[in-house]
């Protein structure tokens, strides 16, 4: 046997998957404030940029703020300082409020506005993470086009998740690679010493685990580690035999995924049972599409194995590529500057070319090591996913290049790195969503949303107690999902999170990580009611209520609260019925009695694609934080009408009760 180099996830989530996958082609790093933060006085968080249909009667063209008709600053909620046209279109314009708290609340008038086209966020753009290797400017072509350094916002790989390399050895010296190798096999004469002799298995380990540490170049997945298994004999050439020994020992020594850059033409029986053990085991095994474009190669051609074809830098299939070879995805395979190691005099160095023979490290060998790489990525965020799971990721979130649509010896197309990582993470925030609010999507149930009938757009956040300072945010319309450790255990219950977002929006003080606040000031947005409310509590109001002393157990909430904040009695609120009912002491606040009745309710909650009655909130305070302020009675104006609302306000949320509304929506987030 030669070597060919030179050398979907369950069914049930379909509907959260499709709703998800509406953001996964966008590649957004957002810096600055998060869309539900916080408030700031300058900068993109105060501005939505706005497309409104042509002929519009209310949006006339060139006008300022003070142009406006009165019809329209109503539809633009309140907080709007200014309008500016861009780029010279009528029907683009750039809309600017007083603080981040309108700028949000806006943007949920104008998204129900029927004379807007489109609305979002004026977001910042942050460079993604990048290494600082001196070499990375070499190699950063063919990292940009797999999206890695946004994929790196997710995760650069963890030291648990092992990738097997089973070629020519890999240099133990290599100072990428030192430190990050576990211990090997030499399947050629079955001793442990797995030291490279030839260069082409160093040039495929670096290019998958390359370490990010101020020398040489980086890894796809630079955080891993890597299982070196020589199979290479001393006279260049493989045995199907030694190769089959190398996958048994592989899976039994702990790999995660195998990196088969090798193969042949013919079908070997044992060889597919020994990657089916690997199949069934759970490992992954990528495999080279082969490099002579009219030939068939095995082991790619297994259905058990992802299949990587090669690219050329315009996303064309590189004419070596096989197109007889079934493929599933591809990556760039052409001069791929790595790590490597030269037998005869050079010993460890990085370049795009071999030193033995000057020839360039181009075929699919190195497109296989990207794969592998991307493959070790998703393992590391979750490393329970399936073969058949990180198939569906990887081509799920492929990039179209090249031509239009499918194209042989290319697969789905083109890695996404980033893509492919986020849609992993955005299933577990699907499933969050899905057992409270699949019910009320799916009309079974007519209740208020706990999140909101869908995320409409996600960003990367800053935060200190991460892996490379940001961590994975989407929006819905009434809170966010976040996830800050994606390495963390996806079944204990705060894998998902999403943050103290009152706690921002009261104190004014933006949560940059455990430990770190950065101060803004209180947000002048109303809490409840008509974004045109000029009568309700803002989210500032209530920044003066935080100290003041709990209502006794059974008491009447009799206490309202004006817009400035202050408060006083109504004794005419007591026909409502509404009593302080469990006190909290983590802080020292009583929750009333109708929002502890709703937050331990019970309905319908869907669970394996069925519904079934359970308890809404598990545990109680996971949607809602515990609570930092005592209810208070408002006069709001809700739909148009003045009326009683009561309004408490948890870390992550704030309660309303709204006596006038029917059954099911009285009590909202």
């Amino acid at each position: 046997m030669q070597d060919v180099g030179p050398g979907f996830v369950r069914s049930l989530r379909a509907r959260i998957s499709a709703a998800l996958a509406v953001a996964i082609v966008l590649t957004i790093c957002i810096g600055g404030l998060p869309a539900q933060a916080a408030p700031d006085t300058s900068g993109s968080a105060n501005e939505l940029i706005v497309t409104f249909r042509t002929h519009s009667p209310y949006w006339a063209p060139h006008a300022t703020r003070e142009g406006l008709t009165l019809d329209a600053l109503t539809r633009a909620g309140n907080g709007l300082r200014g309008r500016r046209e861009l780029a010279a279109r009528q029907d683009l314009s750039l809309l600017t409020y007083d603080n981040p708290a309108s700028a949000l609340a806006a943007l949920a008038e104008l998204r129900r506005d029927p004379d807007v086209l489109s609305v979002e966020r004026n977001v910042g753009r942050r460079l993604a993470w990048v290494p600082d290797d001196e070499a990375y400017s070499e190699q950063q072509w063919w990292l940009d086009l797999i999206d890695a350094p946004d994929g790196w916002n997710i995760s650069t790989g963890v030291d648990e998740t092992i990738v097997a390399v089973i070629d020519s050895g890999v240099s133990p010296t290599h100072p990428d690679l030192t430190g990050r190798l576990v211990p090997g096999y030499n399947a050629v004469d079955g001793g442990s010493d797995a030291s490279d002799i030839d260069g082409h298995g160093t040039h495929v380990a670096g290019i998958i685990a390359a370490q990010g540490n101020s020398v040489g170049t980086v890894g796809v997945a630079m955080g891993v580690r890597i299982m070196p298994i020589r199979v290479v004999d001393g006279g260049g050439d493989i045995d199907v035999s030694d190769e089959i020994e190398a996958i048994y020992w592989a899976v039994d020594n702990g790999a995660d995924v195998i990196n088969l850059s090798l193969g042949a033409e013919e079908y070997i029986q044992a060889e597919r049972e020994a990657i089916q053990y690997a199949y069934n085991s759970g490992v992954v095994v990528v495999a080279a599409a082969g490099n002579a474009f009219n030939k068939i190669s095995y082991p790619g051609n297994y259905d058990e194995v992802i299949a990587a074809g090669a690219l050329k830098a315009d996303g064309y299939p590189a004419g070596f590529t096989s197109r007889i070879t079934r493929v599933d995805i591809a990556a760039p395979g052409e001069s791929i500057f790595s790590a490597g190691w030269d037998p005869n005099f050079y010993g460890d160095y990085w370049d795009d070319v071999f030193y033995t023979d000057n020839s360039p490290v181009s075929g699919t060998s190195f497109s296989a090591a990207i794969i592998s790489g991307v493959a070790a990525l998703i393992k590391s965020v979750d490393p329970a996913a399936s073969v058949e799971q990180v198939r569906g990721l990887l081509k799920s979130t492929a990039t179209d290049t090249g031509g239009v649509g499918v194209e042989s010896g290319a697969g789905a197309g083109q890695v996404n790195i980033e893509a492919a990582l986020r849609a992993s993470l955005a299933l577990e925030l699907g499933d969050t969503w899905y057992r409270s609010d699949e019910p009320v999507a799916a009309g079974a149930v007519s209740r208020t949303w706990l999140w909101g009938q869908a995320p409409f757009e996600f960003a990367y956040e800053s935060y200190d107690e991460t892996q490379r300072g940001t961590r994975l945010v989407y929006y819905y319309d009434k809170s966010r999902m976040e996830v800050t450790d994606p390495h963390d255990d996806r079944n204990q219950q705060w894998y998902v999170t999403n943050g103290l977002l009152v706690v921002e929006l009261v104190t004014g003080r933006l949560q940059l990580g455990d430990n770190r606040f950065e101060t803004r000031g209180a947000a002048n947005v109303n809490i409840a009611g008509d974004l045109n409310d000029t009568s309700g509590p803002t989210y500032a109001a209530f920044a003066k209520l935080l100290d003041l002393p709990p209502i006794f157990q059974n008491q009447t909430i009799l206490l309202t609260v004006d817009r400035d904040g202050k408060v006083n009695a109504n004794s005419h609120l007591a026909e409502y019925g509404v009593t302080g009912s469990q006190y909290v002491p983590e802080t020292k606040h009583r929750v009333a009695s109708v929002f502890w009745d709703y937050l331990n309710s019970t309905g319908p909650i869907a669970s394996g694609g069925m519904l079934s009655e359970g308890q809404l909130f598990d545990p109680w305070f996971y949607a809602t934080g515990y609570p930092i302020t005592e209810a208070y009675w408002a006069r709001v104006k809700v739909a148009g009408v003045i009326q009683d609302v009561l309004v408490q306000c948890f870390e992550r949320r704030c309660l309303t009760y709204t006596p006038g509304n029917v059954d099911g929506w009285q009590v909202e987030m």
